[in-house]
């Protein structure tokens, strides 16, 4: 599993989101695709995230210090070509999503309307659009 976290803003730039983005890869090596949108960057948000997320041996994440408590030694904490991947799919969803996409007029203005967009974008890339 790889996971990652960015943040964007509802409203006002003082009213921060975070998005925790997950991806499970099979042994056959088929992405799936998971999210969580939380107020805060903390371990009790990374835990309820992990709650909806299958069991694995090993995690690929960056340096937070959220994924240490949640996941200790399971937990792989260095830059490599695996965590390339899901700093793509950060790419990809703010270049989809205009709400996320810093400097810019578009802006979230509701909790349920970033919600609604981030499921769309991540049902599509489960289906494969």
């Amino acid at each position: 599993m790889i996971m990652d976290e960015l943040y964007t803003f509802i409203g006002k730039k003082a009213k921060r989101y975070y998005l925790w983005a997950s991806i499970a890869v099979t042994q056959h090596g088929k992405y799936f695709y998971f999210y969580h949108l939380s107020r805060y960057k903390n371990a009790g948000a990374l835990f309820e995230f992990n709650q909806q997320l299958p069991s694995t041996d090993k995690i690929y994440c960056d340096g937070c210090f959220s994924y240490d408590k949640i996941y200790g030694s399971k937990a792989s904490m260095e830059k490599s070509k695996i965590t390339n991947v899901i700093e793509n799919l950060n790419s990809q969803i703010r270049d989809k999503i205009s709400y996320l996409v810093r400097r810019t007029k578009a802006h979230a203005r509701s909790y349920e309307w970033l919600d609604n967009r981030l499921a769309w974008f991540f049902v599509n890339k489960n289906i494969g659009k």
